[in-house]
């Protein structure tokens, strides 16, 4: 698992930046003082490290924040550190310095993503420039601050003015290809990569983009960017299963979409060979063996029951019993089931002696965790097989990918061993 620590440079944001991570799902809590323990991490899914130092001069700011990304770096740990600076919303204090600082202690071709941008709070970037509910940002109050008076709208030459480091630009707008472009900005030896961002939209397409690329990644902003990535980072990291046991024309398109936004591997389940007992073993062995090849490749796996034809008995409890064996020894941490009569003889199968309800992704299609039994904690998506439209399960998907981490020690134990 990744843990997440955030260094910010004051308290308020700190918190503002740990309740963003809290909606997304992540176990936060806030350490108040830089002197303090980063041991707690290990309790947590991350933590939000106040380092107090957007007063500082930047000298001593960047030694601060240096110190404190060092003392979480050596901290005794099997698991993967992601850390992220926590910026103020309106560029006071020592952005550049700090973002330098903290990339000394991150591997060596690590790269800073700054995106500081927090819409909800009227916080917007359009070009190069900071709007604070439609004014630039210098031309507001805090250009006028008496202990850190922002002097230019202008991210970038802000931040060339308070580091060495080569910084980049790219235009989240105007790039068709978003990967790319950042791709690009990297390649021209960029440390430091500016992204403005005018919306939420915006800002979910450049931590998506960011994660896609396997380069060691420095989240810098007021908090929307960095709890944007760390879930996409995390979401990458998913494995799910998908069992369409419908043959509704509804779910057939909606497969249709599912397979061109997400290309999972796709296996055609014979329910002919399935229900016959004879044949059940092989065939579930079979199916496996194909698993396993497709997870290597693929985050995201679908079983399709509706392309061969079938005119036989409800296959639901053998479709239920196969679906026990698939995932009882592959690391999946998702299921989404399509069908009410293969939802409920699945989550027999398993064991379950209930779902603890999350939210509706949209009506009649729900998240839940299992409560009970040997797959406790996993989470499932379940849809009637008429309900929604084209983007139905593609939705079910995406709330299975940004689920909430399901509670400690109670995760399938032979999952835990597979992996």
């Amino acid at each position: 698992m990744t843990r997440l620590a955030v260094i910010a440079d004051d308290i308020t944001g700190a918190n503002a930046t740990g309740v963003l991570l809290r909606k997304k799902g992540w176990r936060v809590a806030a350490l108040l003082d830089h002197r303090a323990s980063p041991e707690h991490l290990s309790s947590w899914d991350g933590i939000v490290w106040n380092a107090n130092s957007r007063l500082l001069p930047a000298g001593e700011a960047g030694k601060r924040v240096r110190g404190m990304a060092r003392r979480l770096r050596d901290l005794p740990s099997g698991e993967t550190l992601q850390l992220a600076k926590r910026i103020d919303s309106t560029l006071r204090g020592a952005i550049g310095a700090e973002t330098e600082a903290i990339l000394q202690a991150c591997p060596g071709d690590a790269v800073a993503a700054v995106v500081p941008s927090f819409p909800a709070s009227g916080r917007i970037t359009r070009g190069k420039t900071l709007f604070v509910h439609g004014v630039p940002v210098h031309q507001t109050e805090v250009g006028r601050d008496l202990y850190s008076p922002v002097r230019t709208s202008d991210v970038v030459e802000l931040i060339r003015s308070q580091t060495s480091l080569p910084v980049e630009w790219v235009e989240t707008g105007k790039a068709p290809h978003l990967t790319e472009a950042l791709s690009k900005a990297v390649a021209q030896g960029a440390k430091i990569v500016v992204c403005d961002a005018e919306s939420e939209r915006d800002i979910e397409a450049l931590a998506e983009a960011w994660a896609a690329l396997d380069i060691p990644l420095l989240p810098v902003d007021p908090g929307p960017f960095t709890a944007a990535y760390a879930t996409a980072k995390a979401s990458m990291k998913k494995r799910l299963l998908l069992i369409a046991g419908t043959p509704a024309p509804t779910t057939r398109e909606q497969l249709e979409v599912v397979q061109s936004t997400f290309s999972p591997g796709i296996i055609d389940v014979d329910l002919n060979r399935l229900v016959q007992e004879g044949n059940f073993r092989r065939t579930v062995d079979e199916i496996g063996t194909r698993m396993d090849r497709l997870l290597r490749d693929h985050f995201l796996l679908l079983l399709r029951t509706d392309r061969i034809p079938y005119s036989g008995p409800n296959p639901s409890f053998a479709l239920a019993r196969a679906v026990r064996r698939w995932i009882a020894s592959r690391p999946f941490d998702g299921l989404f089931l399509s069908g009410g009569e293969v939802a409920a003889a699945v989550l027999r199968e398993l064991g379950a002696e209930a779902v603890e309800l999350l939210e509706e992704i949209l009506p009649l299609a729900v998240m839940s965790r299992i409560v009970g039994g040997p797959f406790e904690g996993m989470n499932i998506a379940t849809k009637g097989g008429a309900a929604g439209g084209r983007e139905a399960i593609v939705a079910c998907v995406r709330s299975l990918l940004e689920a909430p981490h399901p509670p400690r020690n109670k995760k399938h134990p032979v999952q835990e061993e597979w992996r």
